[in-house]
Parts: structure tokens; C-alpha cells; sequence
């Protein structure tokens, strides 16, 4: 597990949060964070995938996260990338850990918002929401992500690589 504050240019970091977090860009409903827990099922969030599937053209704006973020990372073949959007509420919930991949992968969280929010990793490590935060850690262990209280939303992008 590495964490990196302010990992990219304060230019390139605004590009990405102003389009990522604009009024015009697409979010898709997700009616269950996790699968597991019975806190999972009450909770939903939003996603929109920038490459999934080995395909580049999931997303119309995988460029951007291509040229910004990706060219920042050393990995061999890009898994999925993802934006997650978890709307806030009155508590701060917990979702249930869960793997990303059952293989090793290699996993990157990066905040494109300050929050109450955080990612707790397996060892019981939480790692709050920070804008233009980088946290780099093992996505084949369980970890859990949880909403926000004191934002509109918790958002940040999940990058899955080997």
C-alpha cells in the first residue's frame, strides 16, 4: 500500500475533476455497492466505465484518463478503469470488503474529491478521501470502500492493472 498526495499537476488534476465532476457528465445507477452485506443492499452509487473489457472505447473520455493519470503509472495491461460516484447520506457507511479481481492485480484509487469518505484495506488501514490523492495497493486482498456525510458525493476513480 503507497498513498501519494498531490500526484498529479494541479492543471491536469483540475481537467480531470471539472469533467468528471461536471453537470454534463454520464453516471450510471448501480443498485448494490457490494454484494455481501445487508448494508450493501440499502445502498446504491454510481459508476462510469472509461475502459473495461479490453476495450478503449468504453468511454468517449478514456483519452483524458489516459493522457492524465495512466501515463503517471507503471503497469503492463490495463484491466478496467472506472469512475464511482457514492451519493451522501445521514451515516457514514461502511460497504462490505470485497476483492476486485480474484488474481493478483494491482489497484488504484485515486479521490477527485475531499471528503469524509475513505477506502479500508484489509489490515483495517483507513485511507481518507483527498483530493488528488493516489492510493496504490493489492486489489486481489479484501478492502471496502464507504460514502460521505459532508460532500454531495464521494467520487474517485478506480484503476485495476497488472
Amino acid at each position: 500500500m503507497k498513498v501519494v498526495d498531490n500526484f498529479l499537476p494541479k492543471e491536469q488534476f483540475e481537467k480531470m475533476r471539472d469533467t468528471f465532476l461536471s453537470d454534463y457528465f454520464p453516471y450510471y445507477y448501480i443498485k448494490n455497492v457490494a454484494k455481501d452485506g445487508e448494508n450493501d443492499k440499502k445502498m446504491f452509487y454510481f459508476i462510469h466505465y472509461l475502459y473495461k473489457n479490453g476495450r478503449t472505447n468504453a468511454s468517449k473520455w478514456y483519452p483524458m484518463l489516459s493522457e492524465i493519470l495512466l501515463d503517471k503509472i507503471n503497469y503492463n495491461f490495463l484491466i478496467r478503469a472506472k469512475l464511482n460516484c457514492y451519493p451522501r447520506s445521514d451515516q457514514k457507511v461502511i460497504h462490505s470488503k470485497h476483492v476486485d479481481y480474484t488474481y493478483r492485480t494491482k489497484g488504484l484509487i485515486f479521490s477527485l474529491n475531499t471528503c469524509d469518505g475513505a477506502t479500508i484495506l484489509e489490515n483495517g488501514k483507513e485511507v481518507k478521501s483527498v483530493a488528488n490523492r493516489a492510493l496504490f495497493f493489492n486489489a486481489f486482498k479484501p478492502h471496502a470502500s464507504t460514502n460521505c456525510t459532508d460532500q454531495h458525493a464521494r467520487f474517485n476513480i478506480n484503476v485495476n492493472y497488472i
